[in-house]
């Protein structure tokens, strides 16, 4: 009788392992400027519904989101494609050189690509292999630069 009910624990396990697995498809890419420059940080977001998955960016601008970590894949469907993490914080240095308590924060990306509900950038993940999304963002119009303390 054990040995039957470790056979069954061990047969569905690795039942729901592939059955797990299966379900999402490897997506990645590059974010790039429209000069060429890479976006050097931040994350890219899928959404859909109530349900994101992120994929951090690389120096280069290579990303690859996942479910449970950047790489391992997401669900099929179609997402909203936005970024997040693009504000660069640097300390305020004083005249002597030495860092304040206030930070400048200067934002990266122009802000309609900040959120599901403002970006113009969709992707849809089919089934059956890998998949490459490349995409260009723009810079802010404006210099945006918020002082922090």
């Amino acid at each position: 009788m054990t040995k039957n009910i470790l056979l069954f624990l061990c047969l569905s396990a690795a039942l729901f392992s592939v059955v797990g697995c299966t379900g999402r498809v490897k997506v990645s890419g590059n974010v790039k400027f429209s000069d060429g420059e890479a976006l050097n940080f931040g994350e890219v977001c899928f959404t859909e519904g109530e349900k994101t998955f992120f994929g951090r960016i690389k120096e280069d601008g290579y990303y690859s989101p996942g479910e449970f970590q950047d790489g391992d894949g997401i669900p099929p469907g179609t997402y909203q494609v936005w970024l997040a993490r693009t504000v660069l914080s640097e300390p305020i240095r004083n005249k002597n050189g030495e860092e304040s308590d206030e930070v400048k924060q200067t934002d990266r990306v122009d802000k309609k690509y900040t959120a599901p509900e403002t970006t113009e950038l969709t992707f849809e993940v089919k089934r059956g292999g890998s998949k490459k999304f490349d995409f260009i963002v723009e810079r802010p119009s404006k210099m945006q630069v918020r002082l922090r303390r």
